[in-house]
């Protein structure tokens, strides 16, 4: 099974735990952040976070020291940036850049049992696209726009469906016809402030 469809399984349990699509606003981080996380050491050369980027199809990795504790965070676009205009580095120097030069320090963290709301509110305030996840102090996770984007998906497939499915108290006449959607009805504008 693929990444993102382990991760769609995830979140459709963890949405039918809370209660379905009425439930969404009791996702915790923890119900749907990707769990023990790859790290890197400090000394972990930019050559091997790049194979690691390409080969796991990673955007975010926890630099962490010998005890596991987090230090920061390199990006795909840390990486990037060692790229620069009209610099092409080749393997040699990328090997002797150091994931400590490159790594974001100034590390904005969450916990697991934090609501989801507050975690995609904290990603937008700050502009960031990844949360580090600790629980006393230890890394149990990370939460990234893609785990973000398929909650959304899940969450608009579900209600889909819902809406798709006719309930027994409602008769299937209710879809076009009740919502005044049809061949001949103009799209209504929206009301602005």
């Amino acid at each position: 099974m693929q990444r993102l469809d382990v991760k769609r399984t995830q979140i459709a349990d963890a949405l039918q735990w809370c209660g379905g699509c009425s439930g969404q606003f009791r996702l915790r981080v923890g119900d749907v952040m990707t769990p023990s996380p790859v790290c890197v050491t400090s000394s972990t050369s930019v050559l091997d976070i790049v194979r690691m980027i390409h080969a796991k199809q990673f955007r975010h990795l926890l630099v962490t020291d010998h005890r596991g504790r987090l230090l920061g965070l390199v990006s795909d676009r840390d990486v990037l940036r060692c790229f620069g205009p009209g610099r092409y580095p080749d393997q040699e120097i990328l090997a002797g850049i150091a994931a400590a030069e490159i790594m974001s320090s100034d590390l904005v963290t969450i916990r697991p049992e934090t609501r989801l709301l507050d975690a995609a509110t904290e990603m937008l305030a700050h502009g960031i696209s990844c949360l580090p996840v600790l629980a006393d102090d230890k890394i149990v996770g990370i939460l990234t726009s893609t785990d973000l984007s398929a909650v959304l998906e899940v969450v608009l497939q579900t209600s889909d469906t819902a809406q798709a499915e006719p309930s027994a108290d409602s008769p299937a006449e209710t879809t076009d016809a009740a919502l005044n959607i049809g061949a001949n009805s103009a799209p209504q504008p929206i009301a602005t402030r």
